[in-house]
Protein backbone atom coordinates (compact mmCIF):
# COMPACT_ATOMS: atom_id res chain seq x y z
CA UNK A 1 0.00 0.00 0.00
CA UNK A 2 1.46 3.23 -1.04
CA UNK A 3 0.57 5.93 1.60
CA UNK A 4 1.83 9.33 1.78
CA UNK A 5 2.57 11.34 4.95
CA UNK A 6 -0.80 13.08 4.74
CA UNK A 7 -2.87 9.77 4.68
CA UNK A 8 -0.54 8.14 7.12
CA UNK A 9 -1.49 10.45 9.85
CA UNK A 10 -5.30 9.90 8.91
CA UNK A 11 -5.06 6.45 8.87
CA UNK A 12 -3.37 6.50 12.63
CA UNK A 13 -6.21 9.34 13.63
CA UNK A 14 -8.94 7.13 12.52
CA UNK A 15 -7.95 4.28 14.53
CA UNK A 16 -7.33 6.71 17.47
CA UNK A 17 -10.96 8.23 17.21
CA UNK A 18 -12.47 4.52 17.01
CA UNK A 19 -10.72 4.17 20.63
CA UNK A 20 -12.41 5.18 23.56
CA UNK A 21 -11.70 8.31 24.73
CA UNK A 22 -9.78 7.81 28.39
CA UNK A 23 -16.34 43.93 22.74
CA UNK A 24 -15.32 46.68 23.76
CA UNK A 25 -14.91 49.81 21.61
CA UNK A 26 -12.09 52.50 21.73
CA UNK A 27 -13.41 55.30 23.93
CA UNK A 28 -12.61 59.22 24.33
CA UNK A 29 -10.51 60.10 27.11
CA UNK A 30 -12.38 63.55 26.92
CA UNK A 31 -15.16 62.00 28.57
CA UNK A 32 -13.21 60.93 31.60
CA UNK A 33 -11.44 64.77 31.75
CA UNK A 34 -15.12 66.21 31.88
CA UNK A 35 -16.76 64.33 34.78
CA UNK A 36 -13.62 64.98 37.04
CA UNK A 37 -13.37 68.77 36.07
CA UNK A 38 -17.28 68.13 37.24
CA UNK A 39 -16.31 66.62 39.93
CA UNK A 40 -13.59 68.65 41.19
CA UNK A 41 -16.04 71.97 40.64
CA UNK A 42 -18.73 70.12 43.09
CA UNK A 43 -16.06 70.10 45.71
CA UNK A 44 -15.04 73.24 45.94
CA UNK A 45 -18.30 74.51 46.47
CA UNK A 46 -18.97 72.34 49.54
CA UNK A 47 -16.78 74.21 52.24
CA UNK A 48 -18.45 77.58 51.13
CA UNK A 49 -21.82 76.54 50.70
CA UNK A 50 -22.63 73.45 52.91
CA UNK A 51 -23.24 73.19 56.75
CA UNK A 52 -20.53 71.31 58.99
CA UNK A 53 -23.28 67.87 58.39
CA UNK A 54 -22.50 67.97 54.80
CA UNK A 55 -19.28 69.11 55.04
CA UNK A 56 -18.37 65.81 57.36
CA UNK A 57 -20.68 63.46 54.76
CA UNK A 58 -18.61 64.41 52.08
CA UNK A 59 -16.06 63.98 53.54
CA UNK A 60 -16.52 60.75 54.72
CA UNK A 61 -17.49 59.60 51.08
CA UNK A 62 -13.90 60.56 49.85
CA UNK A 63 -12.53 58.55 52.97
CA UNK A 64 -14.62 55.31 51.69
CA UNK A 65 -13.51 56.23 48.33
CA UNK A 66 -9.92 56.46 48.34
CA UNK A 67 -10.42 52.97 50.56
CA UNK A 68 -12.51 51.39 47.58
CA UNK A 69 -9.90 52.66 45.25
CA UNK A 70 -7.45 51.33 46.80
CA UNK A 71 -8.96 47.57 47.52
CA UNK A 72 -9.65 47.89 43.65
CA UNK A 73 -6.07 47.99 42.78
CA UNK A 74 -4.89 44.47 44.55
CA UNK A 75 -8.63 42.77 44.66
CA UNK A 76 -10.06 44.38 41.49
CA UNK A 77 -7.59 44.30 39.07
CA UNK A 78 -4.85 42.03 40.30
CA UNK A 79 -7.64 39.17 41.38
CA UNK A 80 -6.06 38.88 45.28
CA UNK A 81 -8.84 38.90 47.17
CA UNK A 82 -8.01 41.03 50.58
CA UNK A 83 -9.74 41.16 54.08
CA UNK A 84 -6.70 43.21 55.08
CA UNK A 85 -6.15 46.31 53.50
CA UNK A 86 -7.43 47.58 56.67
CA UNK A 87 -3.81 46.76 58.27
CA UNK A 88 -2.45 49.86 56.05
CA UNK A 89 -5.10 52.21 57.44
CA UNK A 90 -3.81 51.23 60.70
CA UNK A 91 0.39 51.50 59.44
CA UNK A 92 -0.13 54.83 58.10
CA UNK A 93 -2.64 55.85 61.14
CA UNK A 94 0.11 55.05 63.64
CA UNK A 95 3.10 56.23 61.64
CA UNK A 96 1.35 59.71 60.56
CA UNK A 97 0.31 60.29 64.63
CA UNK A 98 4.04 59.14 66.00
CA UNK A 99 5.74 61.23 63.46
CA UNK A 100 3.73 64.23 64.36
CA UNK A 101 4.16 63.44 68.02
CA UNK A 102 7.27 62.37 68.31
CA UNK A 103 9.29 64.33 65.78
CA UNK A 104 7.36 67.46 65.47
CA UNK A 105 6.29 67.12 61.96
CA UNK A 106 3.47 69.12 60.29
CA UNK A 107 0.59 66.62 59.43
CA UNK A 108 0.67 67.21 55.53
CA UNK A 109 4.81 66.41 55.63
CA UNK A 110 3.72 63.08 58.11
CA UNK A 111 0.99 61.52 56.16
CA UNK A 112 2.85 61.43 52.92
CA UNK A 113 6.14 60.36 54.88
CA UNK A 114 3.62 57.21 56.45
CA UNK A 115 2.34 56.66 53.21
CA UNK A 116 5.44 55.75 51.59
CA UNK A 117 6.65 53.40 54.59
CA UNK A 118 2.99 51.84 54.49
CA UNK A 119 4.50 51.08 51.65
CA UNK A 120 7.52 49.66 51.92
CA UNK A 121 6.14 47.76 54.53
CA UNK A 122 3.53 46.01 51.53
CA UNK A 123 7.13 45.42 49.87
CA UNK A 124 8.25 43.22 52.25
CA UNK A 125 4.97 41.80 53.15
CA UNK A 126 4.19 41.01 49.34
CA UNK A 127 7.29 38.67 48.84
CA UNK A 128 5.35 36.53 51.35
CA UNK A 129 1.71 37.39 51.15
CA UNK A 130 1.52 37.21 46.95
CA UNK A 131 2.65 33.13 47.29
CA UNK A 132 -1.11 32.62 48.60
CA UNK A 133 -3.64 32.58 46.31
CA UNK A 134 -7.44 32.65 46.86
CA UNK A 135 -9.11 32.48 50.27
CA UNK A 136 -5.50 31.72 51.54
CA UNK A 137 -4.64 35.16 50.68
CA UNK A 138 -7.75 36.39 52.18
CA UNK A 139 -7.34 34.92 55.30
CA UNK A 140 -4.11 35.56 55.52
CA UNK A 141 -4.22 39.24 54.91
CA UNK A 142 -7.30 38.99 57.69
CA UNK A 143 -4.97 37.44 59.63
CA UNK A 144 -2.24 40.37 59.34
CA UNK A 145 -4.70 42.83 60.62
CA UNK A 146 -5.40 40.94 63.89
CA UNK A 147 -1.41 40.06 64.59
CA UNK A 148 -1.26 44.34 64.20
CA UNK A 149 -4.09 44.76 66.63
CA UNK A 150 -1.93 42.47 68.96
CA UNK A 151 1.56 44.48 68.08
CA UNK A 152 -0.50 47.34 68.37
CA UNK A 153 -1.65 46.80 71.72
CA UNK A 154 0.93 45.70 73.62
CA UNK A 155 3.66 48.54 72.32
CA UNK A 156 3.99 51.56 75.05
CA UNK A 157 5.75 53.65 72.51
CA UNK A 158 2.69 54.02 70.39
CA UNK A 159 0.39 54.30 72.97
CA UNK A 160 -0.74 50.55 74.04
CA UNK A 161 -3.78 49.54 74.72
CA UNK A 162 -4.60 52.89 76.28
CA UNK A 163 -4.39 54.82 72.64
CA UNK A 164 -2.60 57.99 71.81
CA UNK A 165 -4.49 61.62 72.43
CA UNK A 166 -3.57 63.80 69.25
CA UNK A 167 -3.91 67.00 69.51
CA UNK A 168 -7.05 68.89 67.61
CA UNK A 169 -4.67 71.02 64.91
CA UNK A 170 -6.81 70.55 61.60
CA UNK A 171 -9.79 71.96 60.45
CA UNK A 172 -12.92 70.22 59.02
CA UNK A 173 -11.59 72.05 55.60
CA UNK A 174 -7.84 71.03 55.93
CA UNK A 175 -9.23 67.03 56.42
CA UNK A 176 -11.20 67.30 53.85
CA UNK A 177 -8.86 68.90 50.92
CA UNK A 178 -6.43 66.31 51.86
CA UNK A 179 -8.77 63.79 51.75
CA UNK A 180 -9.67 64.82 48.03
CA UNK A 181 -5.85 65.19 46.96
CA UNK A 182 -5.85 61.02 48.55
CA UNK A 183 -8.66 60.50 46.32
CA UNK A 184 -7.53 61.85 42.95
CA UNK A 185 -4.02 60.17 43.73
CA UNK A 186 -6.21 56.91 44.22
CA UNK A 187 -8.28 57.47 41.17
CA UNK A 188 -4.93 58.09 39.12
CA UNK A 189 -3.22 54.87 39.81
CA UNK A 190 -6.68 53.06 38.96
CA UNK A 191 -6.72 54.61 35.99
CA UNK A 192 -2.98 53.99 35.18
CA UNK A 193 -3.41 50.29 36.28
CA UNK A 194 -6.96 49.96 33.81
CA UNK A 195 -5.65 51.96 30.83
CA UNK A 196 -1.64 51.78 30.17
CA UNK A 197 -0.06 49.09 28.98
CA UNK A 198 1.83 47.78 32.54
CA UNK A 199 -1.60 47.54 33.69
CA UNK A 200 -2.29 45.45 31.12
CA UNK A 201 0.21 43.02 32.92
CA UNK A 202 -1.89 43.56 36.08
CA UNK A 203 -4.73 42.50 33.94
CA UNK A 204 -3.09 39.71 32.33
CA UNK A 205 -1.83 38.04 35.69
CA UNK A 206 -5.42 38.35 37.29
CA UNK A 207 -6.67 36.11 34.39
CA UNK A 208 -4.04 33.34 33.43
CA UNK A 209 -0.58 34.02 35.60
CA UNK A 210 1.07 31.35 33.58
CA UNK A 211 -0.04 32.15 30.00
CA UNK A 212 1.16 35.96 31.76
CA UNK A 213 4.25 34.44 32.47
CA UNK A 214 4.36 32.55 29.26
CA UNK A 215 4.32 35.86 26.75
CA UNK A 216 7.05 37.75 29.20
CA UNK A 217 4.74 39.23 31.73
CA UNK A 218 7.41 39.29 34.64
CA UNK A 219 4.52 38.00 37.11
CA UNK A 220 5.80 38.41 40.66
CA UNK A 221 7.50 41.94 39.93
CA UNK A 222 4.02 43.18 38.58
CA UNK A 223 2.01 41.78 41.73
CA UNK A 224 4.25 43.49 44.45
CA UNK A 225 3.96 46.52 42.52
CA UNK A 226 0.48 46.44 42.61
CA UNK A 227 0.09 45.61 46.25
CA UNK A 228 2.60 48.17 47.08
CA UNK A 229 0.46 50.32 45.12
CA UNK A 230 -2.63 49.07 46.76
CA UNK A 231 -1.33 50.42 50.53
CA UNK A 232 -0.53 53.83 49.74
CA UNK A 233 -3.65 55.71 49.97
CA UNK A 234 -5.32 53.83 53.17
CA UNK A 235 -2.27 54.82 55.03
CA UNK A 236 -2.48 58.41 53.92
CA UNK A 237 -5.87 58.69 55.22
CA UNK A 238 -5.42 56.78 57.95
CA UNK A 239 -3.22 59.06 58.94
CA UNK A 240 -5.76 61.51 58.21
CA UNK A 241 -8.91 60.31 59.86
CA UNK A 242 -6.59 59.67 63.23
CA UNK A 243 -5.72 63.20 63.40
CA UNK A 244 -9.05 64.59 62.95
CA UNK A 245 -11.01 62.52 65.56
CA UNK A 246 -7.81 63.54 67.97
CA UNK A 247 -7.41 59.73 69.43
CA UNK A 248 -6.34 56.33 67.98
CA UNK A 249 -5.97 53.30 69.61
CA UNK A 250 -6.24 49.31 67.82
CA UNK A 251 -9.11 48.42 67.58
CA UNK A 252 -10.18 51.49 65.37
CA UNK A 253 -7.30 51.42 63.46
CA UNK A 254 -7.47 47.93 62.15
CA UNK A 255 -10.93 47.85 62.62
CA UNK A 256 -11.88 45.08 60.19
CA UNK A 257 -15.18 46.10 59.51
CA UNK A 258 -13.86 48.96 58.03
CA UNK A 259 -12.57 46.20 55.08
CA UNK A 260 -16.09 44.90 54.60
CA UNK A 261 -17.47 48.30 54.05
CA UNK A 262 -14.82 49.51 51.13
CA UNK A 263 -15.47 45.78 49.78
CA UNK A 264 -19.03 46.26 49.96
CA UNK A 265 -19.22 49.46 47.87
CA UNK A 266 -16.65 48.15 45.27
CA UNK A 267 -18.97 45.54 44.66
CA UNK A 268 -21.66 47.55 44.32
CA UNK A 269 -19.91 50.10 41.74
CA UNK A 270 -18.29 47.54 39.95
CA UNK A 271 -15.27 45.55 40.77
CA UNK A 272 -11.97 46.10 38.40
CA UNK A 273 -13.61 49.14 36.97
CA UNK A 274 -12.36 53.06 37.13
CA UNK A 275 -15.99 54.43 38.03
CA UNK A 276 -17.09 51.95 40.53
CA UNK A 277 -16.09 52.61 43.43
CA UNK A 278 -16.88 56.20 43.47
CA UNK A 279 -20.05 55.02 42.20
CA UNK A 280 -20.61 52.49 44.68
CA UNK A 281 -19.42 54.66 47.97
CA UNK A 282 -21.30 57.96 46.89
CA UNK A 283 -24.62 56.07 46.14
CA UNK A 284 -24.57 53.67 49.15
CA UNK A 285 -23.37 56.24 51.62
CA UNK A 286 -25.66 58.71 50.77
CA UNK A 287 -28.77 55.91 50.32
CA UNK A 288 -27.13 54.67 54.28
CA UNK A 289 -27.93 58.55 55.06
CA UNK A 290 -31.49 58.45 53.82
CA UNK A 291 -32.10 55.01 55.49
CA UNK A 292 -30.86 56.24 59.09
CA UNK A 293 -32.53 59.75 59.14
CA UNK A 294 -36.26 58.15 58.27
CA UNK A 295 -35.99 54.44 58.61
CA UNK A 296 -33.59 53.66 61.43
CA UNK A 297 -35.28 50.32 62.62
CA UNK A 298 -35.16 48.92 58.97
CA UNK A 299 -32.21 50.56 58.13
CA UNK A 300 -28.95 47.89 58.10
CA UNK A 301 -31.84 45.27 56.52
CA UNK A 302 -33.31 47.57 53.45
CA UNK A 303 -29.19 48.48 53.24
CA UNK A 304 -28.36 44.80 53.14
CA UNK A 305 -31.37 44.05 50.57
CA UNK A 306 -29.94 46.66 48.12
CA UNK A 307 -26.85 45.99 48.03
CA UNK A 308 -27.70 41.91 47.54
CA UNK A 309 -29.91 42.95 45.05
CA UNK A 310 -28.08 44.80 42.50
CA UNK A 311 -24.96 42.67 42.89
CA UNK A 312 -27.08 39.11 42.32
CA UNK A 313 -29.16 41.31 39.35
CA UNK A 314 -25.90 42.71 38.26
CA UNK A 315 -22.91 40.70 39.07
CA UNK A 316 -20.89 44.25 37.16
CA UNK A 317 -22.87 46.83 39.69
CA UNK A 318 -23.52 50.03 38.51
CA UNK A 319 -20.87 50.26 36.24
CA UNK A 320 -22.21 46.93 34.36
CA UNK A 321 -25.66 48.45 34.20
CA UNK A 322 -24.14 51.40 32.35
CA UNK A 323 -22.27 49.44 30.25
CA UNK A 324 -25.07 48.14 28.66
CA UNK A 325 -26.45 51.85 27.30
CA UNK A 326 -22.90 52.45 25.87
CA UNK A 327 -21.36 54.54 29.10
CA UNK A 328 -18.57 54.34 31.22
CA UNK A 329 -16.90 51.36 29.00
CA UNK A 330 -13.29 50.96 29.35
CA UNK A 331 -11.14 51.93 26.43
CA UNK A 332 -9.08 49.07 25.58
CA UNK A 333 -5.53 49.87 26.14
CA UNK A 334 -3.77 51.77 22.94
CA UNK A 335 -6.82 50.94 20.61
CA UNK A 336 -6.39 53.03 17.91
CA UNK A 337 -9.65 54.46 15.81
CA UNK A 338 -9.43 51.97 13.38
CA UNK A 339 -7.54 48.41 12.90
CA UNK A 340 -3.97 49.69 11.90
CA UNK A 341 -2.82 49.09 8.22
CA UNK A 342 -0.45 46.53 8.29
CA UNK A 343 2.95 47.12 5.75
CA UNK A 344 5.49 45.20 7.62
CA UNK A 345 7.85 43.97 5.48
CA UNK A 346 9.18 40.19 6.03
CA UNK A 347 12.16 39.91 7.81
CA UNK A 348 13.66 36.50 6.86
CA UNK A 349 15.58 34.45 9.78
CA UNK A 350 19.24 34.94 8.66
CA UNK A 351 20.42 31.53 6.52
CA UNK A 352 22.59 29.06 8.80
CA UNK A 353 22.13 25.62 9.98
CA UNK A 354 22.88 25.77 13.85
CA UNK A 355 20.68 24.70 16.57
CA UNK A 356 18.26 26.76 17.94
CA UNK A 357 16.67 25.02 20.75
CA UNK A 358 18.61 21.86 22.08
CA UNK A 359 17.49 19.24 24.99
CA UNK A 360 20.36 16.98 26.21
CA UNK A 361 19.68 13.77 28.64
CA UNK A 362 16.19 15.60 29.99
CA UNK A 363 14.56 13.73 33.04
CA UNK A 364 11.62 15.42 34.66
CA UNK A 365 10.10 13.32 37.69
CA UNK A 366 6.86 14.17 39.67
CA UNK A 367 7.52 12.19 42.83
CA UNK A 368 7.50 8.24 41.64
CA UNK A 369 6.70 8.92 37.98
CA UNK A 370 9.17 9.24 35.55
CA UNK A 371 7.46 11.64 33.02
CA UNK A 372 10.42 12.42 30.73
CA UNK A 373 13.13 9.88 30.47
CA UNK A 374 16.20 10.96 29.40
CA UNK A 375 15.13 12.66 26.40
CA UNK A 376 17.73 14.47 24.54
CA UNK A 377 16.93 16.50 21.02
CA UNK A 378 17.42 19.48 18.74
CA UNK A 379 15.73 22.12 16.52
CA UNK A 380 17.74 23.92 13.99
CA UNK A 381 17.34 27.23 12.32
CA UNK A 382 14.80 27.03 9.72
CA UNK A 383 13.37 23.65 10.69
CA UNK A 384 9.74 22.51 11.83
CA UNK A 385 9.82 19.41 13.55
CA UNK A 386 6.85 17.74 15.04
CA UNK A 387 6.81 15.74 18.34
CA UNK A 388 3.82 12.64 18.01
CA UNK A 389 2.69 10.23 20.87
CA UNK A 390 -0.33 8.86 22.47
CA UNK A 391 -1.44 10.93 25.77
CA UNK A 392 0.66 10.37 28.21
CA UNK A 393 3.73 10.13 26.49
CA UNK A 394 5.26 13.20 27.61
CA UNK A 395 5.27 15.85 25.27
CA UNK A 396 3.18 18.93 26.88
CA UNK A 397 5.81 18.25 29.75
CA UNK A 398 8.84 18.49 26.95
CA UNK A 399 7.40 22.14 26.31
CA UNK A 400 7.04 22.68 30.31
CA UNK A 401 10.81 21.70 30.82
CA UNK A 402 11.76 23.97 27.56
CA UNK A 403 9.72 27.56 28.80
CA UNK A 404 10.80 26.98 32.50
CA UNK A 405 7.07 26.06 33.53
CA UNK A 406 8.41 22.49 35.25
CA UNK A 407 12.35 21.88 36.46
CA UNK A 408 14.32 19.26 35.15
CA UNK A 409 15.17 16.63 37.44
CA UNK A 410 18.22 15.85 35.31
CA UNK A 411 19.51 17.01 31.99
CA UNK A 412 19.52 20.69 30.33
CA UNK A 413 17.63 22.93 28.16
CA UNK A 414 19.91 24.78 25.68
CA UNK A 415 18.94 28.17 23.46
CA UNK A 416 21.43 29.59 20.62
CA UNK A 417 23.87 26.78 22.66
CA UNK A 418 23.51 28.19 26.36
CA UNK A 419 21.71 27.03 28.89
CA UNK A 420 18.55 28.75 29.90
CA UNK A 421 17.61 25.92 32.86
CA UNK A 422 18.03 28.43 35.45
CA UNK A 423 15.90 31.09 33.41
CA UNK A 424 12.68 31.95 34.24
CA UNK A 425 9.43 31.43 32.08
CA UNK A 426 9.06 34.70 31.12
CA UNK A 427 12.50 35.58 30.59
CA UNK A 428 12.77 33.04 28.73
CA UNK A 429 10.09 34.32 25.80
CA UNK A 430 11.41 37.81 26.09
CA UNK A 431 14.48 35.87 24.62
CA UNK A 432 12.42 34.50 21.80
CA UNK A 433 10.93 31.28 23.13
CA UNK A 434 7.56 31.92 22.37
CA UNK A 435 4.50 29.26 23.43
CA UNK A 436 1.16 28.09 23.02
CA UNK A 437 -0.70 25.36 25.45
CA UNK A 438 -2.37 22.30 24.63
CA UNK A 439 -5.85 23.96 26.24
CA UNK A 440 -5.71 27.84 25.01
CA UNK A 441 -4.77 30.16 28.08
CA UNK A 442 -6.33 33.39 27.27
CA UNK A 443 -6.96 36.69 29.04
CA UNK A 444 -10.75 36.71 29.36
CA UNK A 445 -11.32 39.91 30.40
CA UNK A 446 -9.69 42.10 27.77
CA UNK A 447 -10.59 41.82 24.36
CA UNK A 448 -8.40 40.24 21.44
CA UNK A 449 -6.51 43.29 20.64
CA UNK A 450 -5.28 43.75 24.43
CA UNK A 451 -4.16 39.86 24.28
CA UNK A 452 -1.58 40.02 21.46
CA UNK A 453 -0.64 43.89 22.78
CA UNK A 454 0.43 42.72 25.93
CA UNK A 455 2.95 39.77 24.75
CA UNK A 456 3.87 42.75 21.75
CA UNK A 457 4.93 45.51 24.15
CA UNK A 458 7.90 44.52 26.05
CA UNK A 459 10.89 45.76 24.65
CA UNK A 460 9.26 47.64 22.83
CA UNK A 461 7.98 51.78 22.30
CA UNK A 462 4.39 52.48 22.46
CA UNK A 463 4.32 52.52 18.70
CA UNK A 464 6.20 49.64 17.66
CA UNK A 465 4.13 47.50 20.27
CA UNK A 466 1.02 48.66 18.29
CA UNK A 467 2.28 47.83 14.95
CA UNK A 468 3.60 44.15 16.23
CA UNK A 469 0.44 43.21 17.49
CA UNK A 470 -1.45 44.37 14.64
CA UNK A 471 0.71 42.37 12.23
CA UNK A 472 0.44 39.49 14.32
CA UNK A 473 -3.27 39.53 14.52
CA UNK A 474 -3.34 40.54 10.54
CA UNK A 475 -1.27 37.30 9.95
CA UNK A 476 -3.66 34.48 11.84
CA UNK A 477 -6.37 36.66 10.01
CA UNK A 478 -8.57 37.95 13.44
CA UNK A 479 -7.86 41.70 12.39
CA UNK A 480 -11.68 41.57 11.81
CA UNK A 481 -12.31 40.53 15.07
CA UNK A 482 -10.11 42.68 17.15
CA UNK A 483 -12.27 44.52 19.42
CA UNK A 484 -13.96 41.34 20.30
CA UNK A 485 -13.81 39.84 24.17
CA UNK A 486 -11.90 36.08 23.98
CA UNK A 487 -15.21 34.78 25.02
CA UNK A 488 -17.00 35.36 21.86
CA UNK A 489 -14.19 33.41 19.68
CA UNK A 490 -14.98 30.10 18.72
CA UNK A 491 -12.11 27.26 19.60
CA UNK A 492 -10.01 27.63 16.49
CA UNK A 493 -10.19 31.30 17.01
CA UNK A 494 -8.89 31.00 20.47
CA UNK A 495 -6.40 28.96 19.06
CA UNK A 496 -5.70 31.48 16.66
CA UNK A 497 -4.94 33.49 18.55
CA UNK A 498 -2.51 32.43 20.91
CA UNK A 499 -0.45 31.74 17.77
CA UNK A 500 -0.75 35.42 16.83
CA UNK A 501 -0.15 36.36 20.36
CA UNK A 502 2.78 33.90 20.05
CA UNK A 503 4.08 36.14 17.00
CA UNK A 504 3.88 39.27 18.95
CA UNK A 505 6.74 38.31 20.97
CA UNK A 506 9.21 38.74 17.97
CA UNK A 507 10.23 35.15 18.54
CA UNK A 508 12.86 32.65 17.21
CA UNK A 509 11.30 29.93 18.07
CA UNK A 510 7.53 29.07 18.07
CA UNK A 511 6.70 25.80 20.49
CA UNK A 512 2.92 24.82 19.27
CA UNK A 513 1.20 22.77 21.67
CA UNK A 514 -2.12 20.86 20.30
CA UNK A 515 -2.19 24.45 17.85
CA UNK A 516 -4.55 22.74 15.62
CA UNK A 517 -7.20 20.66 17.78
CA UNK A 518 -10.69 21.32 17.88
CA UNK A 519 -10.34 23.33 14.05
CA UNK A 520 -12.21 22.74 11.41
CA UNK A 521 -10.38 21.30 8.03
CA UNK A 522 -10.84 25.11 6.53
CA UNK A 523 -9.34 26.52 9.94
CA UNK A 524 -6.38 23.56 9.63
CA UNK A 525 -5.62 25.04 6.05
CA UNK A 526 -5.49 28.16 7.37
CA UNK A 527 -2.86 27.39 9.90
CA UNK A 528 -0.95 25.64 7.75
CA UNK A 529 -0.53 28.11 5.38
CA UNK A 530 0.83 30.11 8.17
CA UNK A 531 3.23 27.64 9.57
CA UNK A 532 4.76 27.51 5.63
CA UNK A 533 5.61 31.09 5.80
CA UNK A 534 7.31 31.37 9.40
CA UNK A 535 10.54 31.51 7.60
CA UNK A 536 9.61 35.15 6.23
CA UNK A 537 8.27 36.12 9.46
CA UNK A 538 11.71 35.74 11.31
CA UNK A 539 10.62 32.71 12.97
CA UNK A 540 14.08 30.54 12.86
CA UNK A 541 12.76 26.94 14.17
CA UNK A 542 9.12 25.58 15.16
CA UNK A 543 8.45 22.58 17.24
CA UNK A 544 4.70 21.08 17.12
CA UNK A 545 2.92 18.71 19.70
CA UNK A 546 0.18 17.51 17.95
CA UNK A 547 -2.12 14.73 17.82
CA UNK A 548 -3.58 16.13 14.17
CA UNK A 549 -1.20 13.96 12.26
CA UNK A 550 -2.42 14.69 8.71
CA UNK A 551 -2.54 18.45 9.43
CA UNK A 552 1.60 18.66 10.35
CA UNK A 553 2.97 15.51 8.42
CA UNK A 554 3.31 16.80 5.00
CA UNK A 555 4.74 20.37 6.08
CA UNK A 556 7.04 18.57 8.85
CA UNK A 557 10.78 18.40 8.09
CA UNK A 558 11.13 15.67 11.25
CA UNK A 559 9.04 13.99 13.28
CA UNK A 560 10.05 12.89 16.74
CA UNK A 561 7.89 10.06 18.56
CA UNK A 562 7.45 10.06 22.14
CA UNK A 563 6.35 7.05 24.23
CA UNK A 564 6.10 7.15 28.21
CA UNK A 565 8.75 9.56 28.79
CA UNK A 566 10.52 8.72 26.08
CA UNK A 567 12.12 9.11 22.65
CA UNK A 568 11.28 6.13 20.41
CA UNK A 569 12.01 7.35 16.70
CA UNK A 570 13.04 10.41 14.75
CA UNK A 571 13.05 11.06 11.41
CA UNK A 572 11.35 12.46 8.21
CA UNK A 573 7.67 11.93 8.64
CA UNK A 574 7.24 9.06 5.82
CA UNK A 575 9.65 6.87 7.64
CA UNK A 576 8.52 7.64 10.81
CA UNK A 577 4.98 6.75 10.60
CA UNK A 578 5.53 3.68 9.25
CA UNK A 579 8.08 2.76 12.02
CA UNK A 580 6.49 -0.74 13.85
CA UNK A 581 7.07 0.94 17.02
CA UNK A 582 5.23 4.02 16.39
CA UNK A 583 2.44 2.14 14.83
CA UNK A 584 2.41 -0.11 18.27
CA UNK A 585 2.64 3.15 20.60
CA UNK A 586 -0.85 4.55 19.54
CA UNK A 587 -2.52 1.29 18.61
CA UNK A 588 -1.30 -1.39 20.81
CA UNK A 589 0.00 -4.94 19.29
CA UNK A 590 -1.73 -6.46 17.14
CA UNK A 591 -2.49 -10.19 18.14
Amino acid sequence: MNLDARQLGQWIERRLSAAPASAAVPGRRPVTVVILVALIACAGAVPLLTSAYVMQLATDILTFAALAYSWNIISGCAGYLSFGQVSFFGIGAYATSVLVLRSGLPWYLAAPIASAFSGVVAALLGTVMLRLRGIMFALGMLGLARILVVVASDWDYIGAAGGLTLPAQLTPVAVYVAMWVTVIAAFALNYFVLQSGWGLSVTGVRDDEVAASAIGVPTARIKTVAFIMSALAPAAVGGLVAWNRSFLDPPSAFDPTLDLQVIVFALFGGIGTLWGPALGTVILVLVGEQFWAYLPDLQLALYGVLVIAVVLAFPGGIVGIANRFGWLRRRPVLAPAAFPVVSRPPHPAPPGNEIIIEVRDLTVRFGGLVALNGVSLAVRRGEMVSIIGANGAGKTTLFNAITGFVKPSAGGVFYQGKSVSDIPSYERARQGIARTFQIPRLMDSITVWENTLLAARYGKRADAAVDQAAWALHTVKLDGLWLEPTTKLSPGQQRRLEMARALALDPTVILLDEVMAGMTRNEQDEIRAVLRHFREFGVAAVAGVEHVISAIADISDRMIVLDRGGKIAEGVPEAVLRDPLVIESYLGKVS
